[in-house]
């Protein structure tokens, strides 16, 4: 059996779905640390937003 080359998670950014994280704010390492997304899931309103946004209307 021969081993398959490991690949490394590409991290995806919460606040654009669907596109992969790109460290748009310097010192960023990924999501886990990036100050808009702290920003974004830290307001009730701007996290509602984004929750409509990934959701359709209506949802």
């Amino acid at each position: 059996m021969t081993a398959r080359p490991s690949r490394r998670p590409e991290p995806k950014c919460p606040i654009r779905p669907g596109e992969p994280c790109t460290l748009c704010l310097p010192g960023a390492t990924g999501p886990q640390d990036c100050g808009l997304v702290y920003l974004v899931m830290s307001d009730d309103e701007l996290r509602a937003g984004l929750h409509r946004t990934r959701t359709g209307p209506g949802r």
